[in-house]
């Protein structure tokens, strides 16, 4: 009940993070555990941590952010949708919470020799990580996406050109985008994802579903308030929590050129993953 009243008042705990008061007391919490734990040194400040989400863990998030993408990428490696040498982009990479998994991969001589193109709106999360990713093999670019959640320091421009060549990339993916994307923007960057993938590459993109909506709903989420096809948490700032009926986002797929798109979920989660794969000899369909 105390969660739900608060959300009234702070519809975004993210929007908080940009506060110089909220960037000073949440540090305080990063202190100690850098102190005893050498491998928690390199870490993103606390505010850009529970920027990208950190659910109610605002003093304790650290092996979150550590261990939080481990599954993802088993998936991605054991289905054969990426291995060590392939073209990934992150759409809405943030801090690298997933990106810090291919940087840091060591097996025997073996690293990851790919290429990983990170998206964000964020400058200062985007400066973070050229600083601490290798630019052989690492590239951050700015969206100029408008978000009323997310800080953007030149938005303005509805539809966004991701910086990749056509037919270039294996996997185009995003676990903090399709949450927080009205319709038209979803369209948008669902058309990019097909544009540029390789045939027979694969879009990951999580999602909060209707049809299998988070533990939280009724509760922390109600997704009440309908925009176009999305259900959103609060008018006043739409974007902070964003659900779609899944059939609307499985047939946006395959507008776009997407084959076997499909929901890729289990009970209890918060966020399904919408999992397609381009087709390998389609027209790709193009904004109207």
């Amino acid at each position: 009940m105390l969660e739900k009243t608060l959300r009234k008042f702070v519809p975004s705990v993210a929007a908080l993070t940009y506060q110089p008061w909220f960037k000073i007391a949440s540090r305080v919490f990063d202190v100690l555990p850098a102190l005893l734990f050498r491998e928690l040194r390199g870490l993103p400040p606390n505010y850009m941590r529970i920027r990208i989400g950190a659910g109610n863990r605002v003093f304790s998030n650290q092996i979150m952010y550590l261990n939080g993408a481990k599954n993802f990428w088993y998936y991605m490696f054991a289905r054969g949708i990426v291995d060590t040498t392939s073209t990934i982009v992150d759409i809405g990479s943030g801090c690298g919470r997933y990106a810090h998994h291919m940087r840091d991969y060591v097996f025997k001589d073996e690293t990851f020799t790919g290429r990983y193109v990170g998206i964000d709106i964020d400058q200062e999360m985007l400066a973070w990580c050229r600083a601490h990713f290798d630019a052989e093999r690492f590239a951050f670019h700015h969206s100029t996406h408008e978000s009323k959640t997310y800080s953007n320091d030149s938005p303005g421009e509805k539809f966004y050109r991701v910086p990749m060549d056509d037919n270039s990339v294996d996997l185009v993916f995003s676990t903090s985008l399709y949450t927080h994307l009205l319709e038209d923007e979803i369209d948008n960057y669902t058309r990019e994802a097909a544009r540029i993938l390789k045939p027979g590459g694969h879009m990951g993109m999580y999602v909060f579903s209707m049809d299998n909506p988070p533990p939280s709903f009724g509760s922390r989420h109600t997704f009440k308030h309908r925009i176009g096809a999305a259900y959103v948490e609060s008018l006043a700032c739409p974007e902070a929590a964003v659900a779609y009926d899944e059939a609307w986002l499985i047939e946006s797929c395959r507008k776009a050129g997407f084959v076997d798109a499909r929901i890729v979920t289990m009970k209890g989660e918060y966020q399904p993953m919408l999992l397609a794969r381009k087709g390998e000899n389609i027209a790709l369909a193009r904004a109207a």
